[in-house]
């Protein structure tokens, strides 16, 4: 057996799927902002067509680009939703806790 067969590769390729399931699925979610959705999916896109490349004939930069900005769009929609959220529960506490509501008796007069 040699030394090789022994060793463990640090990617972590379940990390990545789960990573990559998360973005597909931020994406579609109403609560991300449009801006965000569309300018790390986009720019990766374009760079994919880009003419010019780091590595001409090897894939190897275009997949870590995309896997870089999908990454990164998972990490700040996650953000932007905990964002939302906050705000969320801040507004209702501050609904609760305003003076705006007033209890009182009340009649009929007919």
């Amino acid at each position: 057996m040699s030394q090789y067969s022994t060793r463990s590769s640090n990617v972590n390729n379940v990390g990545l799927l789960q990573q990559m399931g998360r973005a597909i699925r931020l994406l579609f979610d109403p609560r991300v902002p449009a801006s965000l959705k569309l300018m790390l999916p986009v720019a990766a896109a374009l760079y994919w067509f880009w003419p010019i490349d780091l590595m001409p004939g090897l894939p190897f930069d275009d997949v870590a680009i995309l896997i870089g900005a999908l990454m990164l769009f998972a990490k700040l929609a996650s953000e932007a939703l905990e964002r939302h959220q906050r705000q969320a529960r801040e507004t209702s506490t501050q609904k609760e806790e305003d003076g705006t509501v007033i209890d009182t008796t009340w009649r009929i007069i007919e």
